[in-house]
């Protein structure tokens, strides 16, 4: 407020660092400008990102800390912990994002020494974050007595009305999906790495439902969006390397 005079001023910054990102690195994957301009046209037109694009309560620092995390996988990968590290105070649902992680170091093109190495300070970092985090959370985060089942199965079906509004999303989801099974059966690990990002994002929604006392909220699927737009943008690209 002292600074910009308004509230808002740092999410928006927030966001628009979260938009260059994406369109980074979807180039990044594909090796098109075009693929990263398509993720980034999905990404601004989705109603979960514009809805909380300047949110001073629920701002996309979480995600943009977790997309740099995969990004510096391929362009600095000794950053990629440090950046997952910072991930974590800003929303400590990140996590649970540490097997998609992993997967995606696992999958990248870099040296088996260096996917060793960051996979495994990764997972220091995700330790060392649930040790730091593991007694902050208020009563509303806690973990239930008992596993719900209730609410787990329900849990599968949240992202269907949180993203009402993203009829793009809900209508093109599966053909994304298939699409890029399709086009990882030719060798494309990139596509695979897309499709276990956004599985897993909808697997967290049950989980968080059914251990913990928290809901999902619409600003939980952030993640889902982002990795729908990678995808469209990947999956339209004409030129596949990896």
């Amino acid at each position: 407020m002292i600074i910009f005079g308004n509230y808002k001023a740092i999410p928006l910054l927030a966001s628009i660092v979260l938009l260059i990102t994406t369109y980074f690195i979807t180039k990044r994957i594909a090796q098109k400008r075009f693929a990263g301009i398509i993720a980034v046209i999905i990404l601004m037109q989705s109603n979960v990102f514009l809805k909380y694009d300047t949110s001073v309560a629920y701002t996309n620092f979480w995600i943009l800390f977790y997309l740099l995390s995969l990004y510096t996988v391929y362009r600095f990968w000794p950053l990629s912990p440090v950046s997952y590290l910072l991930s974590i105070p800003s929303k400590a649902l990140t996590i649970l994002f540490l097997p998609m992680s992993v997967y995606f170091i696992l999958r990248s093109n870099i040296s088996k020494k260096q996917k060793a190495i960051t996979a495994g300070i990764s997972i220091i970092v995700i330790v060392i974050g649930v040790i730091v985090t593991g007694t902050e959370f208020s009563p509303t985060q806690e973990i239930q007595e008992e596993f719900d089942s209730n609410e787990f199965w329900m849990g599968f079906t949240s992202f269907s009305y949180q993203l009402r509004f993203d009829g793009l999303v809900i209508l093109f989801m599966i053909p994304l999906i298939t699409g890029l099974f399709l086009i990882s059966k030719s060798g494309i690990r990139n596509a695979e790495s897309i499709m276990v990002l956004i599985a897993g994002i909808l697997l967290i929604a049950p989980i968080l439902t059914g251990f913990t006392n928290q809901t999902n909220q619409p600003y939980r699927f952030m993640p889902l969006v982002v990795f729908f737009a990678i995808g469209v943008g990947v999956l339209l690209s004409k030129r596949q390397v990896e």
